[in-house]
């Protein structure tokens, strides 16, 4: 792995970065920890769907399950300028472990959604992601009776595998929010974390870990540390943060993606709640030479998979 490029450790525009998987959302008290997945489906007839799923777990340990759904002036970017609060409102809880819904989209498409977590098994711990890691679970979405999306293990799940598929699906972004995430004895000043990801459809899984340590209640000093690796080897870092709360560097990972790495630790070292720490990175194009938001700060990137981690003081 090397380091590709360096845009400076200063303050950057990286809030058109966070859009990308949703940057207004901040996660609510009432929750330790929430994942949200965007995937793509192209249909047969050439319409694009994506399907916004979200896991969530309470402080109280509970699990929770959300889709949505965006067909409206695709294809384009799942950033889409529109407020939080009108993603809000097209977002479907499903408070029953199991169940089937049916709907129409704002463009026309006709969705049903099954699922089952019944016998879903979660993680124990609370920094962990709140998506089901074991067990019997299924989530299956259709759109225009073409299955759009699958998810889950066991016998659940395979009885939906004989059904009519898209002509492509991929997953678009990834945004991972939690609480504490630097351990109970580290909440205070510590934001860390660590998870899985592919950056190319079919590509090799690589290793995220993010972590920033210090600051808090507007007493940031200069002393503390930001620092980003991918498969062990850091591609990103802060060691004494002062003014680079905010930056961006560009690596290439041993399999040759090239990779942009933001983050944006403001909220966090100063003590002010808000996004907590964020951390971005996707990946770039085949045919992307620089940094994306280096010539179009306010438009969302052309492509590429998005990974988004926000953690939060507890």
């Amino acid at each position: 792995m090397r380091d590709l490029s360096c845009f400076g450790d200063g303050s950057v525009a990286v809030s058109a970065a966070a859009s990308v998987s949703g940057r207004g959302c901040a996660l609510e008290r009432s929750l330790q920890a929430a994942t949200t997945s965007v995937y793509s489906a192209r249909l047969s007839s050439g319409k694009e769907i994506l399907v916004r799923v979200t896991w969530t777990r309470s402080t109280a340990g509970a699990a929770g399950l959300a889709v949505a759904f965006d067909d409206e002036g695709l294809p384009s970017s799942p950033s889409r300028s529109r407020s939080a609060a009108a993603q809000q409102q097209q977002q479907h809880v499903l408070r029953k472990k199991r169940g089937s819904r049916s709907l129409v989209t704002g463009a026309g498409t006709a969705v049903a959604v099954h699922w089952d977590v019944t016998a879903a098994e979660y993680a124990s711990c609370p920094a962990s992601s709140p998506e089901p890691c074991g067990g019997d679970y299924c989530l299956a979405v259709f759109a225009d009776a073409e299955l759009a999306l699958l998810l889950g293990k066991g016998d659940l799940s395979r009885r939906f595998a004989s059904e009519p598929v898209p002509y492509s699906r991929h997953l678009v972004s990834r945004r991972e929010q939690l609480r504490g995430g630097g351990g109970a004895e580290a909440a205070a000043t510590t934001a860390a974390h660590a998870t899985r990801c592919r950056f190319r459809e079919g590509g090799e899984e690589h290793e995220v870990t993010v972590r920033a340590c210090g600051g808090g209640g507007g007493r940031g000093g200069v002393e503390g540390e930001v620092r980003v690796s991918i498969d062990g080897e850091e591609v990103a870092g802060v060691r004494r943060v002062g003014w680079g709360f905010r930056g961006n560097r560009a690596a290439v990972l041993g399999d040759g993606e090239v990779v942009d790495v933001m983050w944006d630790v403001h909220d966090w070292w100063f003590g002010r709640g808000g996004a907590g720490a964020q951390f971005m990175v996707r990946s770039r194009a085949e045919k992307e030479g620089r940094l994306w938001m280096a010539d179009q700060p306010a438009a969302p990137p052309p492509g590429g998979f998005f990974l988004h981690v926000q953690c939060y003081r507890q």
